[in-house]
């Protein structure tokens, strides 16, 4: 048998057939790997659902708990015991119930507060909003099978669910209840009973937040069930009142920690999941249309098995008819790249012909080229990074600097100024510790405490010349900066930006977050800076950057890092989306904004 035979018998028994039994194996396997996945994807969601639902009511559990020690809920229950019903008790009770509509205001969810003293005075506020709560009196509440849990709780909130309570809290709208025994601050004996109303306008957003929107909008569902199998609320608002035991035979009220499972739900296959949500037996469910997760998978399915087939066909027939003269071009290819592999960028593959191996050639040659250009960028990149390193640690002690603040304090010294070499020597120690620490990653605050330091000691000596201000976020202190940062920019302001300047000078720093990020800013009102500098700071081609860069390096001692420099050292540490953004108009000053990302570390 020739050749080409046997590739083809050889292609289609070793690819062919074990694709097609592979895809068939893959395809009766998919849907159990699916709903592990959505399973777990789902147990993660109900999760951060079920955690902003605990924390919309620990919340009002913990406004609850003010509102119990409040004088007016106080005193309001102390005027009912022994109280007489004339004129002037009726004027208490509505002053009383005036000063409870303040507690409503503590939290736009609630909907009613209502008092019941124990002469059976009821005290009730309430908003514009539906309030379901039936006005029974004292009496009726403490034979009302609820009461013996309420005194069970001991004082604790109890909370009661929409539709748990229909003869109690009715069934005209969706509100939580909560009711507990209010206690005497005084004598910490029962005084009396909070009854509270709140709205499920936000627990019902949470769970539209978290449903499919668009075009899937109806292919999630969430509800809130007790431990009765009872819907509290259903984010389609269709199953509310009813029990979910006649939707899906899964015992979802039952839940321990998390179950899912796909079953049929509402006459549907779905995927059903439930978390327990730790509070009064409720159950967090989620329903996803089996449908719906699936259709998307069966298209790519069918895309990939048609797609297969196709390239099978083209497969075959590109091995009966090209397969020699594509392995020699292939052959041809490998040696090249060993040749690359060995050093020899420059080797290249000719490109000669029109059928399919010259494209291989041509990406190829492409991928070398790009390989080379990618290589020598990485080169450049670590030049310039080691030497704006190199910049840094001249500039962590600049002698000229040190030694102007040594005769300053030689000065004082003279002058028998003990308190402002103090201050002075100070200074000088946070520069220094700054300036020498082993980490070139410092927090915000190290990096303010350092620039106020290096403002301080030029104050003294330029007193005249400029002032500054620091305005600073304290949200900020605690991330985390690069070194020497800030402070060459404010020399830049005071060396460069206030000379010649006919006033005093003014520098403001300011700190602040914005979204996902740390601005820093530094603002001058010195002379400014004409176009064609900032041309030269800003569109620096690479030759002039490294020209530029080693006459910064040869006069470091005066001009520090340069704005250059500390732009590079942003954009190497961080990434090219941070770094520096300088504006500045010749006469009108100087801004410079730095923007880096949000990191919190270590306080060093």
């Amino acid at each position: 048998m020739n050749l080409r035979p046997k590739l083809l018998l050889a292609f289609i028994g070793l690819i062919v057939a074990p694709l097609i039994f592979l895809g068939i194996v893959s395809f009766l396997n998919s849907e159990q790997l699916l709903e592990k996945k959505y399973s777990e994807q789902t147990e993660i969601t109900l999760k951060a659902v079920g955690g902003n639902i605990r924390y919309f009511f620990r919340e009002l559990d913990q406004l609850s708990d003010t509102s119990v020690t409040n004088a007016t809920v106080q005193d309001a229950l102390r005027s009912s015991r022994n109280s007489v019903n004339d004129a002037s008790r009726l004027i208490a009770i509505s002053q009383y119930e005036k000063s409870l509509g303040k507690l409503l205001w503590q939290n736009p969810a609630l909907s009613m507060v209502m008092l019941y003293g124990e002469d059976g005075t009821m005290f009730r506020s309430y908003r514009n909003d539906p309030t379901t709560f039936k006005n029974i009196t004292y009496d009726m509440l403490k034979n009302h099978s609820i009461y013996p849990q309420i005194k069970q709780y001991g004082g604790r909130p109890m909370w009661i669910g929409p539709y748990e309570q229909p003869g109690l809290t009715g069934t005209g709208a969706a509100l939580f209840t909560q009711l507990r025994i209010v206690r005497d601050m005084e004598s910490f004996n029962e005084s009396g009973i909070m009854v509270t109303q709140v709205k499920t306008d936000d627990v019902d957003n949470m769970l539209r937040d978290f449903t499919l929107s668009g075009e899937q909008e109806t292919q999630t569902r969430y509800l809130i069930i007790n431990n009765g199998g009872l819907v509290m609320l259903d984010s389609k608002h269709q199953l509310e009142g009813k029990y979910a035991q006649n939707q899906t035979q899964l015992q979802l009220q039952h839940t321990q920690r998390y179950v899912s499972s796909r079953t049929m739900f509402n006459h549907e296959d779905s995927l059903v999941s439930a978390y327990n949500l730790d509070r009064s037996g409720w159950i967090l469910i989620s329903v996803k249309s089996w449908e719906s997760l699936t259709s998307e998978n069966i298209r790519f399915v069918q895309w990939i098995g048609g797609i297969t087939l196709l390239c099978l066909i083209f497969a075959i027939l590109f091995n009966i008819f090209f397969v020699s003269r594509v392995a020699k071009a292939i052959i041809r290819v490998v040696r090249k790249m060993r040749l690359v592999e060995q050093g020899m960028m420059d080797t290249r593959v000719p490109a000669k012909g029109k059928d399919e191996t010259v494209l291989l050639a041509r990406s190829f040659n492409s991928m070398v080229e790009t390989i080379g250009r990618l290589l020598n960028e990485v080169r450049t990149e670590q030049e310039r990074k080691q030497r704006a390193e190199m910049m840094l640690m001249q500039a962590q002690i600049k002698p000229h600097f040190l030694f102007n603040t040594l005769e300053s304090i030689n000065a004082l010294a003279a002058q028998n100024e003990g308190g402002k070499i103090m201050q002075m020597v100070r200074r000088l120690s946070i520069l220094l510790r700054t300036s020498m620490h082993h980490s070139e990653i410092i927090t915000v605050q190290q990096e303010i405490e350092h620039v106020r330091s290096y403002l301080e000691i030029q104050k003294y000596r330029f007193e005249d010349v400029f002032s500054y201000e620091l305005l600073i976020s304290d949200e900020t202190l605690d991330y985390t900066i690069l070194k020497l940062t800030l402070q060459p920019l404010v020399e830049n302001s005071i060396q460069h930006g206030f000379e010649g300047l006919g006033h005093v000078g003014m520098i403001s720093v300011s700190v602040h977050l914005e979204e996902g990020l740390v601005i820093l800013t530094v603002t001058d009102n010195g002379i400014g800076m004409n176009e064609e500098a900032l041309k030269r700071i800003n569109g620096l081609s690479r030759e002039q950057e490294r020209d530029l860069d080693l006459n910064v390096a040869e006069q470091g001692e005066r001009r520090g890092l340069g704005l250059r420099s500390v732009a590079d050292r942003l954009r190497i540490h961080y990434g090219s989306p941070y770094g520096l953004l300088l504006c500045s108009q010749e006469g009108y000053g100087t801004i410079i904004r730095i923007k880096i990302p949000r990191n919190r570390g270590e306080r060093v």
